[in-house]
């Protein structure tokens, strides 16, 4: 699967399948789980009852992309945690749970190439804090269908305490037409039930109308109930893979869709009555969950002597449990057995658990284990991973064959390129980088271009945006079919500090395709994407993407100087520069004609460039720095392959 950056679905001419470490403290709690999954979710058959004049109707301002005022539900209903009176219809097929209003009007996900880039907002995917609390028996681009009318939303609480229901109603409407797709019913009815005391919900749809005006095709809606986020967990969504098929073959999933939601089309409606229903799971008395194992899978005992390994781990249980106990145990070239206690877990709730660091002594394999005790669930009592121990490597991804890729992430799939993907690697010692190794998978584009740089972490909270240490030359992606292909880029023993660094990927004029494998949730503060040379960084484990990308690195001792360029060394003279200019002094650079001269601030901004033509012999230019401020500056001068850097002062 192709995975694109910052949407969640590629489009195409048809739908595609999706896709485009920092150290927590041991109390940071991540968001609760929905109290809603697969296992309790049902397929029946069953009865639909138009409320006709019943209940009151739900004003909206149009029947397009609209929310209602708060609407009173009748009676409490527990939800994801919480208590609700009220909720908040949106025209297009959903309704969030208590007083505020989901973050768009125009909530729906647009998966066809039809569907313009950003003219709805996927309800699952979206990341803002007001899109949780989701429920969508029908979720797609509506409006007011054909029948006579026009289009109504209604609301009815019947019966009585405590076994009232609140049924909600969307009546005549209509998928909307995109420029690839016809719309499929002219007029469609459903309803969304909620019921007091059980907080069952159910989804009935009614009768159906099929569209006479184009062709009969597949559409791709949203059915389902999202809680606080759209991780494993935190949804519970309908899933028909057959738009020809069925609706009672319609099964449930968690997390979010991949190749299909709830496919349909005209020629295979709802039958009359189909009730999709979600009840509440029974929480055991005792279930701890060991969700993820966060570690580097390829460790450079040289550059990180001790490793630290973190794990999530969820209170699955009904209530409170007080000193959890968990245990790392690392077995094969080295040995570890390193319990931790987690003080108090809440019912619902996921804490990082970060184990004291280990000694990497010996290089070979480690097959890492995080385990809790047994409990009433022994399924999710224990996860491993498999670390690779050698003295120059490292890398995130598991080198182990029985994880395999999942596919590959791009920012961008089409033009304008120019966005970027980058990962954040940390040594505990100064070293140098000596190759960078990406991995591509799927079929790339002819041509297409990308560049590497080396850049140190800066500005607010430590993201790529530090002094460039490098840049490759402009490197062509491999053309790929099924099988992987890993690029071994050289790097010219380019010194790196220690602490945080980032290997970053720029899109020129192509998709990057980097492979990646699943990682649910993917861990914090490491992976991140700019969508343009001057936009900002966003932590991808902030969208709904779980994308660990596949790169490795080669380190190597930090001895070479970094004047060394080609035969000799960057020289500049006078410095400080006087009267506003200095000049630089290049060797003999075999097989270069070129090279490019910068300067770089002291926030790793580049303030000036230059190209510079070389002579077989040597090289002296002159720069003018008369409109540069007095300081420190880095001077950075790259020729193919070859970078050298010196600090010049401007006075």
């Amino acid at each position: 699967m192709q995975k694109t950056l910052p949407n969640r679905l590629v489009r195409a001419s048809r739908w595609l399948p999706l896709v485009a470490l920092g150290l927590l403290s041991l109390n940071e709690a991540h968001a609760q789980g929905l109290n809603y999954t697969p296992a309790t979710a049902t397929n029946v058959t069953g009865t639909y009852t138009d409320l006709g004049t019943n209940g009151t109707a739900i004003t909206t301002a149009n029947n397009d992309d609209a929310n209602s005022a708060a609407t009173p539900i009748g009676f409490t209903f527990n939800y994801n945690g919480a208590a609700f009176t009220n909720f908040v219809l949106n025209t297009n097929g959903l309704i969030r749970l208590g007083t505020a209003a989901p973050s768009a009007a125009n909530m729906f996900g647009a998966f066809e190439s039809g569907q313009p880039v950003g003219s709805g907002v996927d309800p699952i995917g979206s990341t803002n804090p007001a899109d949780v609390n989701l429920l969508a028996p029908f979720n797609f681009d509506l409006e007011a269908g054909t029948a006579a009318g026009g289009a109504e939303y209604r609301v009815a609480t019947t019966g009585t305490a405590p076994n009232r229901v609140c049924t909600i109603q969307w009546k005549n409407v209509r998928d909307k037409a995109s420029t690839s797709a016809a719309a499929q019913f002219d007029s469609f009815n459903f309803q969304l039930k909620l019921y007091e005391t059980t907080n069952n919900i159910e989804f009935v749809y009614g009768p159906t109308v099929a569209a006479t005006t184009g062709a009969d095709g597949v559409r791709f809606p949203t059915v389902g109930i999202k809680g606080s986020g759209s991780s494993t967990g935190q949804t519970v969504l309908a899933n028909k893979t057959s738009s020809a098929a069925a609706w009672s073959t319609t099964v449930f999933i968690t997390g979010e869709y991949a190749a299909s939601t709830h496919n349909y089309r005209r020629s295979a409606p709802a039958d009359l009555g189909r009730t999709y229903r979600f009840a509440p799971a029974v929480l055991p008395a005792n279930d701890i969950a060991v969700n993820a194992i966060y570690s580097l899978g390829q460790v450079s005992s040289t550059y990180i002597p001790a490793h630290v390994v973190q794990a999530l781990v969820t209170n699955n249980s009904a209530t409170t449990k007080t000193n959890v106990q968990v245990t790392l145990t690392v077995a094969g070239a080295n040995t570890v057995n390193s319990p931790v206690t987690i003080p108090t877990l809440a019912s619902g709730a996921s804490t990082l658990v970060s184990f004291p660091a280990y000694p990497l002594t010996t290089s070979g394999v480690n097959t890492l284990n995080v385990s809790v005790p047994n409990d009433d669930v022994a399924s999710n009592n224990t996860k491993t991973f498999t670390q690779n121990v050698s003295t120059s490597r490292l890398a995130y991804t598991e080198d182990n064959p029985a994880t395999t890729f999942a596919g590959s992430i791009s920012v961008s799939l089409s033009a304008p390129f120019g966005g970027s993907l980058a990962v954040r690697f940390n040594t505990l010692t100064p070293t140098v980088v000596n190759s960078i190794k990406p991995t591509f998978t799927g079929a790339g584009t002819a041509g297409s271009t990308y560049r590497i740089d080396l850049v140190t972490a800066g500005g607010t909270g430590n993201t790529p945006s530090g002094t460039v240490l490098y840049s490759s030359p402009t490197l062509t992606r491999p053309t790929v079919a099924a099988t992987p292909i890993t690029s071994d880029v050289s790097v010219p023993n380019v010194a790196v500090p220690a602490g945080d660094f980032f290997v970053v990927f720029r899109e020129l004029t192509g998709p990057l395709g980097l492979a990646y494998q699943s990682e649910d949730p993917l861990r914090p503060s490491t992976f991140y994407f700019q969508t343009s040379a001057t936009g900002a960084w966003t932590l991808v484990n902030t969208t709904t993407l779980r994308t660990r990308i596949a790169v490795e690195l080669a380190l190597g001792p930090n001895t070479a100087k970094r004047e060394e360029l080609g035969a000799g060394l960057l020289n500049v003279f006078p410095n400080p520069a006087v009267d506003g200019k200095f000049t630089v002094s290049l060797p003999a650079i075999a097989n270069e004609r070129t090279a490019q001269v910068s300067l770089l601030n002291n926030l790793g901004q580049q303030v000036l460039t230059r190209s510079v033509q070389l002579n077989a012999a040597g090289t002296n230019a002159e720069v003018n720095v008369s409109s540069l401020a007095k300081g420190l500056y880095t001077l950075r001068v790259q020729a193919g392959s070859q970078m050298a850097t010196k600090q010049v002062v401007v006075e």
